[in-house]
């Protein structure tokens, strides 16, 4: 009697984990497959676009200034101007560097290579969520 109710528990546990396997195959399947239609964006194309520069008077009409701030993201910080570079109608960078006490890389930014936009570095005294909020006298758009 002893094997006997053994043996389902063994066969329950081997159904289990077939039962298992199963499912995370069809899971890794589907990422597999919503992953192959991101878009595919390779960072050597961003970094050869260059944008024709525009007068002034059809800046302020049909451009735009990103003005974000950042604290101890350094490295995130450097990919996401690389990848603004690429954007269309985007006139200037602002951003507002909140790691006080702390050099901000603009020189480990102007190392990286001519930019066809500008970025500006706003050293901050006190870091606060409101210092993007601020007015900036290198804001040309609207």
């Amino acid at each position: 009697f002893y094997h006997t109710c053994k043996l389902p528990g063994r066969i329950m546990g081997i159904r289990l984990l077939h039962f298992s396997s199963i499912v995370i195959f069809l899971l890794l399947l589907v990422a597999g497959a919503l992953t192959a239609l991101l878009p595919n964006i390779k960072e050597d194309k961003m970094l050869t676009l260059r944008r024709e520069r525009k007068s002034q008077s059809q800046l302020a009409s049909d451009s735009f200034t990103i003005i974000m701030q950042t604290y101890n993201r350094t490295d995130l910080l450097l990919k996401l101007l690389n990848h603004y570079q690429a954007m269309p109608h985007l006139q200037k960078v602002i951003v507002v560097w909140n790691n006080v006490g702390e050099k901000a890389p603009e020189e480990t930014w102007n190392t990286l290579g001519p930019h066809p936009v500008p970025v500006v570095f706003k050293v901050q005294t006190v870091n606060h969520m409101r210092n993007r909020l601020q007015v900036f006298p290198e804001l040309e758009t609207k």
